[in-house]
């Protein structure tokens, strides 16, 4: 009987195994038909926290009760009446955590050892609305996979609470959404109809199993088998987008052969690939990991930049005050001025209403303070005029602050998902609503 059952098992991992490979495959891809206008969300994040004194602070100060940004996101100035700047939010529940793991939680609200953890804000939504699209959400991280745990390179966590690997292939992204080669088409269906008879393989291996299983190994395998039939009925959207044609896009500055040796030019293409599948309407929901808290050529891009140490070490320094502060505000500020770039361009793009970035809330920010500080996150909400949304405000919360999930509850509303409550929240946000 043990014999048996093992060779059983080593068929049904290796079943299972061949569908985990292909996952990958499934994440990041979109095109829709419906005439509504999209209500768009991207979340973007930047490990170990900014500057946070002197000139080069991260934060704005506050002249005749306008928003003026300092050295390192003065980028942002000429758009300061589509922004809201809040400081003192934080996740109750990872306050005490691990000093590098807050990355995991940052769009979940979850202890990263919690035994239960709750999706992400972003996959929330897409189970709500992501049908409306060939691909639900984009997952995306310049350093992509998963990491490790309370080390992660994702935003996006599943219903499970199980990471979700991003990538940062960014050819792959644009074959994947636009690339419409018929050579290409037939490998993908090659690969969807070779994925779904893996699936089958284990379904059939699952209920072979099951019968032979106590009561609390099968509960275990109900759950892996929820998250299976997931995968088959991505595969299944997938197989009916797939007679569709793609959208034809300008590929124009389109560099998709940069790496982190060129990090400008990589974090820009990113940025446009996201441009393009939003306007295409290929998805409604991104995130997008521009520094996680691992030690990876990422985290050497200041010592290419000349400021002279790995940004882990200049968000150390940078706690001591403003002299030390510089080397990590110039950071910021490389960081800033392209996504300023990017929010320019969503600005600068009519849709009904206004613009793109009337319908697009753009969610920036870290889950430190400052290294290894898990509280008062530094965040900035950009647009989303048209989903409710007010702004040219310095949120400044000091005793009795709610906790951070009562801003994505609020964030969730405004993307018409009618959610009563979002992890430990215990209200709504008030302050950014019309």
């Amino acid at each position: 009987m043990a014999n048996r059952m093992e060779i059983q098992r080593r068929t049904f991992l290796r079943g299972a195994g061949g569908v985990a490979l292909s996952l990958p495959l499934l994440e990041c891809m979109a095109n829709n038909a419906d005439s509504e206008t999209p209500k768009r969300f991207l979340a973007l994040y930047v490990g170990h926290g900014f500057a946070l004194h002197g000139d080069w602070r991260w934060y704005p100060s506050l002249i005749d009760g306008q928003m003026e940004f300092g050295k390192s996101m003065e980028a942002f100035n000429p758009l300061a009446k589509r922004i809201s700047v809040v400081q003192g939010l934080e996740h109750p529940q990872c306050v005490s955590a691990g000093g590098h793991s807050t990355a995991d939680s940052f769009l979940t609200g979850s202890n990263p050892a919690a035994a239960v953890k709750s999706p992400s804000l972003d996959q929330i939504a897409a189970m709500t609305h992501g049908l409306k699209t060939r691909y639900p959400s984009l997952v995306l991280g310049n350093e992509g996979g998963l990491g490790g745990e309370g080390r992660s390179n994702t935003l996006s966590y599943n219903q499970f609470g199980r990471g979700i690997p991003s990538t940062n292939n960014l050819r792959g992204l644009y074959d994947a959404m636009f690339n419409s080669d018929p050579a290409l088409q037939k490998e993908q269906h090659r690969r969807l109809s070779r994925d779904q008879r893996r699936v089958d393989c284990v379904l059939e291996s699952y209920r072979e199993m099951k019968r032979q299983l106590g009561r609390d190994d099968s509960q275990k395998l109900e759950h892996y088998m929820h998250a299976l039939r997931d995968v088959e009925k991505d595969i299944e959207r997938l197989e009916r987008w797939m007679d569709r044609p793609k959208p034809h896009v300008n590929t124009d500055g389109l560099a998709l052969d940069a790496t982190v040796q060129d990090p400008a030019t990589f974090i820009r293409t990113m940025y446009s690939l996201i441009y393009l599948a939003f306007k295409t309407d290929s998805t409604r929901y991104a995130t997008y990991m521009l520094q996680s808290m691992n030690s990876s050529a990422w985290d050497n891009v200041p010592i290419q930049m000349g400021l002279g140490a790995t940004h882990h070490l200049l968000a150390h320094n940078a706690a001591a005050g403003a002299a030390q502060s510089v080397p990590l505000g110039k950071y910021d500020k490389f960081q800033g001025d392209l996504l300023a770039e990017f929010v320019q361009k969503l600005a600068d793009t009519p849709e009904p209403g206004g613009s793109m970035l009337d319908n697009t809330i753009v969610m920036y920010g870290s889950s430190n303070s400052q290294t290894h500080v898990n509280t008062d996150y530094p965040l900035m909400l950009v647009g989303g005029e048209n989903l409710g949304l007010k702004h040219g405000a310095f949120h400044q919360l000091n005793d009795n602050t709610p906790p951070l999930s009562n801003l994505y509850l609020t964030l969730l509303n405004a993307l018409d998902v009618p959610a009563t409550r979002f992890s430990d929240s215990s209200s709504t946000f008030s302050q950014i609503l019309k």
